[in-house]
């Protein structure tokens, strides 16, 4: 015997029965429509099977008969949650059935007229739900009782419509297999392409870039570099600025060829190195060689916070500069930041800018260091201060947050306090700009 039929007795004969689960949401018609059915079978075959369960125990007390009709439709009422447990009933009461009958069995059937159905309906869902293993041993539990309680004259015929039955059902139970691989099939090629189209986009997206954007910074950074030698004109301080522009420029095509690569491919994305609190000196130090006033400070940095917190943290110091630098021009900024064994805070803070700044942008950049806040759990306040400068705060957790990670953040809805001011509000500043980008 293969070890496929043995898994199949056992799960036939002390196997767990898994109930059913019927549809939920706009399919709960159909759990309605078998409660209703099973309410109506039970009313029409109860009186059937007091029938005959009098006429088998003829002279017995009427509770003792109450009770057996009970006991016999008892299958039917399980069959719709718990088939196999249904099934085990009904052909529990036909092998203890000669034990007590006193009137002789109905046709070549040892059930009763009444069990018959009910018997039936579990085989069939028992059959559909479990492998053809335990159909088919179904099929030799009742085959049994047949040939041990009928006459050999009339066994045949029932064993003739129950082999039927039984290759009907494992004819549905196969198609209905094969339609729900079907399905899932669908749905993972549906997956597939979607995920192809996507990948598709985003190679044009970044051929887009590398083509328009990227060569034009190229171009930038060979402008910058030469124009000491093409000119003559070129003071010692010109030559120096010139040298910072070269320098950001270079950075700013590796952050775009990083980007590029995420945009290419998912498991650049996973390869891609990403930046961390380590790195923070250098955004200070390219804040001060554009000409920003910055003071630094940085405690704990031996702590080593995850990953996804020491990116999280650069990109809200690399934001919150470029809106000083942008909205503030002129203004000192403070950059604060402390790690210890559970948190990282961070705050940046910007004065009154000496000059009108580029307060072109729509505030996409504070919503986007809020939605990189709310993944980690964390809390962030940005808005401008009474003295006119703008202060950003941050304190991000070390641990997972407690909210599942498939829900995504919600977009915080923006405050005119916070969201929708410039990132520092100069003395000559109309409010007629934007907020910060």
């Amino acid at each position: 015997m293969t070890a496929a039929a043995w898994r199949g007795l056992r799960q036939l004969l002390y196997g767990p029965d898994t109930p059913i689960r019927w549809p939920v949401g706009r399919g709960r018609w159909l759990r309605w429509a078998a409660r209703i059915a099973v309410v109506a079978a039970i009313a029409v075959l109860y009186p059937v099977t007091m029938v005959t369960v009098l006429n088998a125990h003829r002279g017995e007390q009427s509770a003792i008969v109450l009770i057996l009709a009970v006991v016999q439709l008892l299958p039917l009422v399980l069959a719709l949650r718990y088939p196999l447990m249904g099934w085990r009933i009904g052909v529990l009461a036909a092998l203890l059935a000669p034990a007590v009958r006193t009137a002789p069995v109905w046709g070549s059937w040892p059930w009763e007229p009444a069990q018959i159905p009910i018997l039936a309906v579990a085989f069939v869902l028992a059959g559909l739900r479990y492998q053809r293993a335990v159909l088919w041993w179904m099929w030799a539990a009742m085959a049994g009782v047949l040939v041990v309680h009928v006459d050999a004259g009339n066994a045949p015929g029932g064993l003739a419509v129950l082999t039927i039955g039984a290759v009907l059902v494992d004819l549905i139970r196969s198609r209905l297999r094969a339609q729900r691989a079907l399905v899932a099939e669908t749905e993972r090629t549906e997956l597939e392409k979607a995920r192809r189209a996507a990948l598709e986009e985003r190679t044009r997206i970044a051929r887009e870039l590398h083509d328009v954007v990227a060569h034009h910074m190229s171009l930038i950074v060979v402008q910058a570099q030469t124009a000491p030698y093409r000119r003559d004109d070129v003071s010692p301080g010109a030559a120096e600025e010139l040298d910072s522009i070269a320098a950001q420029a270079r950075s700013a095509l590796v952050e775009m060829r990083r980007l590029l690569g995420v945009l290419r491919s998912d498991e650049d994305a996973l390869r891609a190195p990403q930046p961390g609190l380590s790195d923070v000196d250098g955004l200070v130090a390219g804040g001060r060689r554009a000409g920003v006033r910055i003071s630094y400070r940085a405690e704990g940095l031996e702590h080593r916070p995850p990953t996804a917190v020491q990116v999280c943290a650069y990109r809200l110091v690399q934001e919150a500069l470029s809106n000083a630098t942008r909205h503030a021009a002129g203004a000192p900024v403070d950059v604060t930041i402390e790690v210890t064994a559970d948190r990282v805070r961070l705050r940046v803070h910007n004065g009154p800018g000496t000059r009108r700044g580029a307060g072109t942008g729509a505030g996409h950049g504070l919503v986007g260091m809020r939605e990189r806040v709310a993944l980690l759990g964390g809390d962030l306040h940005a808005g401008p201060d009474p003295d006119g400068g703008f202060t950003v705060v941050a304190d991000l957790p070390v641990a997972e947050p407690s909210a599942s990670p498939s829900d995504p953040p919600a977009r915080s809805a923006a405050r005119p306090s916070e969201t929708s001011m410039p990132a520092a509000v100069g003395p000559e500043y109309d409010g007629g700009s934007g907020s910060p980008g």
